[in-house]
């Protein structure tokens, strides 16, 4: 039976570990080894649980100094002694047959280099993750695939890993199509088998909220994969252009529901001033 590796980055997450590492002891496929990088958590109490699951005898426990989650995935899978690996982030949760399910697709297909599901939210929002389905030309514009997805380790050795100079976020996306460039192809199980957790605050959202930061990512993945966008040329563009349309339209019925709201306010307006000068006369 092939092994699979989890790789799970930790830091300052104690208060939710536990919860992560009871989804992956619960997996129906019975060869899974758990490795935890704790990457130079400082907070008391993340410091005292992690140095109790390090008695665990079934979980490995590294240490490393801010290598940030690519570089500490990076880290974790070099010590992983897995077929496939499977990232799973310390707040976040599997259901109980995710590994079974993906590791069955990875040995049925050997063209598919990943292997992600449908996820759903939990914390702070819930409900379902609505993503785009998966398609070739939705991956070439954005990332529709979160990083717990499983692949082979061959494919993480011959693509380099993780780009750890994607410090600000968006390593996996990079990471996916490293793997496409690869011939590769992504697969998406039609289930829920995922749980993301939502916090108040997150490296994803301070991502998202400074665009010159997001354009600078982008641009660099961009670069980084020219040969691969310049390849697949065509499909780009169109997919570009289908997303600006997308886009104005999108503007349009904002601006269509602000104008209503614009004209509602000011007829308010008026009729108050009308009720006003009735009540005067």
């Amino acid at each position: 039976m092939d092994k699979v590796s989890i790789i799970m980055p930790c830091y300052n997450d104690g208060k939710y570990i536990v919860q992560a590492i009871d989804s992956v002891k619960k997996q129906t496929y019975p060869d899974v080894e758990l490795i935890i990088i704790d990457d130079g958590s400082d907070e008391k109490k993340t410091l005292k649980i992690l140095e109790e699951i390090a008695k665990d005898k079934n979980i490995l426990v590294l240490r490393t100094e801010r290598l940030r989650p690519a570089g500490a995935r990076n880290f974790g899978i070099q010590a992983a002694t897995g077929k496939y690996i499977l990232p799973l982030d310390a707040d976040d949760l599997i259901d109980r047959t995710y590994v079974q399910k993906a590791v069955h697709i990875l040995q049925t297909y050997k063209d598919i280099g990943v292997v992600y599901c449908f996820a759903d939210l939990f914390g702070k929002k819930t409900g379902k993750w609505d993503l785009p389905a998966y398609s070739f030309k939705n991956m070439l514009i954005d990332n529709i695939v979160f990083v717990t997805a499983m692949f082979r380790r061959e494919d993480w050795e011959s693509v380099g890993g993780f780009d750890t100079s994607m410090d600000e976020g968006m390593e996996d996306y990079a990471f996916w199509i490293s793997i496409l460039e690869q011939e590769k192809e992504i697969y998406q199980i039609p289930e829920t088998l995922f749980h993301y957790r939502i916090k108040e605050e997150s490296r994803t959202t301070k991502f998202l909220s400074d665009i010159d930061k997001t354009k600078v990512i982008y641009e660099r993945i961009y670069h980084n994969h020219k040969a691969f966008y310049e390849k697949h040329a065509e499909e780009y563009a169109m997919a570009l252009r289908e997303s600006l349309i997308e886009q104005i339209y999108v503007r349009r019925k904002y601006e269509r529901r602000f104008e209503k709201f614009q004209l509602l306010k000011n007829i308010s307006f008026i009729r108050w001033i009308v009720r006003k000068t009735l009540k005067e006369l």
